[in-house]
């Protein structure tokens, strides 16, 4: 995937990685290949922990929980 195209996390200044955790308590899962109308990919968020930890085992995708905001 192209790093242009993917939204910037604005704490850090980098794309999000998997396991940050939004002011809404949302965890951040991946990046989709799909673009949406403002260019940039869909991103996928999980609602709990629980859910993100299930689909990102599924996906075999490898997380940091530790990613909190402002931290």
């Amino acid at each position: 995937m192209d790093d242009r195209y993917k939204r910037l996390n604005r704490i850090t200044g980098e794309p999000f990685c998997a396991g940050y955790q939004d002011e809404d308590g949302r965890i951040f899962l991946r990046y989709l290949s799909k673009q949406g109308n403002d260019g940039y990919y869909l991103e996928e968020w999980k609602k709990d922990i629980k859910s993100f930890i299930e689909k990102a085992e599924e996906l075999n995708i490898n997380y940091d929980l530790n990613q909190r905001l402002n931290q």
